[in-house]
């Protein structure tokens, strides 16, 4: 471990720990391995080699190289074995650690010959399937016998489309070299922006300008300069030069493209208005290619979704899936937008499963296995998200962390990143954590992504409630829902006045509404906003404002079971603790069974610490605390005292403390009441 980490192989980011070095096989295994395929004759040696550089291979190809008898003989030894695809029969190594130790101990003279014949096996039978583009271009590469710039062109593209970044840069890069032109400058410099690489993607575009031919060429060139410059050097001057530029080309599909780039540009830099504005005349132009319509789409289904109009954007975001058969190849990154418009609806509106429907997607699946980190690092913050409103304290840390680690070298997300991370801090209650993400935040977060403010704002009102400045969160959420008030954003407005509910600030005063100058109580403002956004959240949550206001235990536990059955886990053990708090002021108030319903909604919990949680923290002593335990397990106040050698006066005095500070008004609550303190979830008194 001290040599991989001396020698870089193994390094930690944000407290997560990367292996980069290659993984060996134990002696005693390669020889076992060396051992079983090591007497193998020349015919069946070239049918295990053939299929260990080519699997999986069809078995008709494969004949055509060997002799079918040596085929048939390696899967009498159990070497290989044929397994059923569609239509095809396919050639398989029966161990995959045969095929490890095959391709080690291939010298590479002959490994390169056998990768040029398997290339040239598939191009004489015709490369039919979609796979088969791409494995010739890499057999073709890796042989050195890659001379096709469109072969290699091709297979960049088809690699990109499946966000396979570090296979697509190699293909394109060697497209390039091939003569490729200013095709596969253009492809090369998008998929080093996306791989993180933008200084070197500018370097490419630059050195293809003398290439461009066409308005055609000259239009995609503008978009992906201005894409490696907006987003990849936070250049945010990039947006009025794109704008520019624009108008210079005659084409009107060539301007719409300009202008569907243009347009998600200035939604990124909150200029809302010019975004709608573009997105829409991308959309009413007939003229518009595939792509740019349905970036267009993004980029108006992001707005809908900010605006609280979910309906509108769901279906928008459905049509750009939809067609995304007929975007792939031209705009694979398209993919980002469309996730990003569809993250922020759910997160908006609480919809946790479909959070979890889009983290577990094929898009989630093949980001992962091709290192397309803008794609894995936003997906782990929205699954870092749907961790912490379930009150998954120590899934949504860890998560977070893993985004953060993953998003360190580009900017896009990366102040998103650490500003979840800053909540799932605070929400453990480890204020200090908590101040050190936000100042990450703060420092990564990219000047033209500034339609993120609204969730590093509320991370920052978090991050000042976990140090116990209540005052300073509560001035900061208020400043932060008139700003989105006023910007129009009610998606995100409904979320802020939630954390002043449960900072127990329902009553709070936010800015003027409707145009009369007035202000409005939060509770006031979120009964107007539950009915101009959509959903069953903001109808709850408005029903939560009154009921903190209006102090009802009765209504905070309809509220808290509302958020229940949607899996909100925090916000509903925070009603029931509001609830609960409420409670001790009534004389003979049975608590009981609400403080069963806390205790288990605290169960489902992991390391969760709010304001709103506290309420229920009383300041025993020592001994105080020490008689309550007694007492919750059956012991009478004489068998207590004997054991404390005290009193059975001075036993019952103490209990009668307990009791006042808890809420509780006899032994038989008593326990419920001490399981459901915060910080108790995990020392069960049974």
């Amino acid at each position: 471990m001290l040599a991989a980490f001396s020698g870089g192989e193994l390094s930690r980011t944000y407290g997560i720990w990367e292996w980069t070095g290659r993984l060996e096989l134990a002696p005693s295994l390669s020889d076992l391995i060396d051992t079983r395929i090591g007497q193998l004759t020349p015919g069946v040696r070239s049918v295990v080699e053939l299929v260990a550089f080519g699997e999986p291979l069809g078995l008709q190809l494969l004949e055509k190289a060997v002799d079918p008898g040596d085929v048939e003989l390696a899967e009498e030894r159990g070497l290989i074995t044929l397994v059923h695809d569609d239509r095809r029969l396919n050639v398989r190594l029966a161990h995959p650690l045969y095929g490890e130790v095959m391709r080690r101990h291939c010298p590479v003279s002959r490994t390169r010959r056998l990768q040029a014949t398997l290339a040239g096996l598939l191009e004489q039978v015709g490369t039919r399937r979609r796979d088969d583009l791409l494995r010739v271009a890499v057999w073709r590469l890796d042989s050195g016998t890659a001379q096709d710039p469109s072969l290699l062109l091709g297979a960049a593209a088809q690699a990109f489309g499946r966000y396979d970044v570090p296979l697509a840069t190699r293909l394109a890069r060697a497209a390039l070299e091939a003569d490729g032109g200013f095709d596969a400058a253009e492809l090369l410099a998008t998929i080093l922006m996306f791989g993180d690489r933008p200084d070197e993607a500018i370097q490419v575009l630059d050195s293809a300008v003398g290439a461009i031919g066409s308005d055609r060429q000259r239009s995609r060139w503008l978009t992906v300069r201005g894409m490696v410059s907006y987003w990849g050097l936070s250049q945010e001057s990039t947006v009025d030069e794109i704008s520019a530029r624009g108008d210079e080309l005659t084409d009107s599909a060539d301007q719409a493209r300009i202008r569907a780039f243009e347009a998600i540009m200035r939604l990124h830099g909150m200029d809302t208005g010019t975004a709608l504005r573009l997105a829409q005349a991308v959309l009413d132009r007939p003229a518009s290619p595939v792509a740019a319509r349905e970036l267009a789409r993004c980029t108006i289904a992001y707005l809908q979704a900010v605006q609280g109009q979910y309906r509108r954007s769901a279906t928008a975001i459905d049509r750009v899936q939809a067609e995304v058969a007929r975007w792939r190849d031209d705009m694979p990154y398209l993919q980002l937008a469309m996730e990003l418009a569809r993250g922020t609806r759910l997160a908006l509106s609480g919809d946790l499963a479909g959070i979890d429907a889009i983290v577990a997607d094929e898009f989630a699946d093949l980001a992962g296995a091709g290192d397309f980190r803008l794609g894995t690092g936003y997906l782990a913050i929205l699954q870092s998200y749907a961790a912490r409103l379930r009150g998954r304290g120590d899934e949504a840390l860890k998560t977070s962390l893993d985004a953060c680690a993953v998003l360190a070298t580009s900017r896009v997300y990366a102040g998103l990143a650490h500003a979840e991370r800053a909540q799932a801090a605070a929400l453990r209650g480890d204020a200090a954590h908590a101040a050190e993400a936000m100042a990450e935040a703060d420092r990564t977060h990219a000047p033209g992504m500034a339609v993120l403010y609204p969730w590093l704002e509320q991370a920052r009102a978090a991050v000042h409630a976990a140090a116990g400045d209540l005052s300073a969160a509560t001035k900061l959420l208020c400043a932060l829902a008139d700003r989105l008030r006023e910007d129009g954003l009610a998606g995100h407005e409904l979320l802020v006045l939630l954390d002043l509910v449960r900072l127990d600030r329902a009553a709070a005063l936010v800015g003027p509404t409707c145009g009369d100058g007035g202000r409005r109580t939060v509770a006031q403002r979120l009964a107007e906003l539950s009915e101009r956004v959509d959903g069953l959240l903001p109808p709850l949550v408005a029903r939560y404002a009154r009921a903190a206001v209006e102090g009802s235990p009765t209504e905070l536990l309809a509220v808290a079971d509302g958020f229940a059955a949607r899996e909100l886990t925090v916000y509903a053990a925070e009603a029931t603790a509001l609830a609960l708090h409420r409670m001790r002021g009534g004389r003979g108030t049975a608590t009981g069974p609400a403080r069963e319903r806390f205790a288990a909604l605290l169960r489902g919990c992991e390391q969760v610490d709010t304001p709103a949680l506290r309420l229920l923290r009383p300041t025993l002593s020592e001994r105080e605390w020490e008689i309550a335990q007694l007492a919750a397990d059956g012991a009478t106040s004489r068998a207590i005292a004997e054991r404390l050698y005290l009193s059975t006066r001075t036993v019952e005095n103490h209990l009668q403390r307990v009791y006042s500070k808890l809420g509780v008004t006899s032994r038989a609550e008593l326990r419920a009441a001490l399981w459901s303190l915060p910080g108790q979830e995990d020392t069960d008194p049974t």
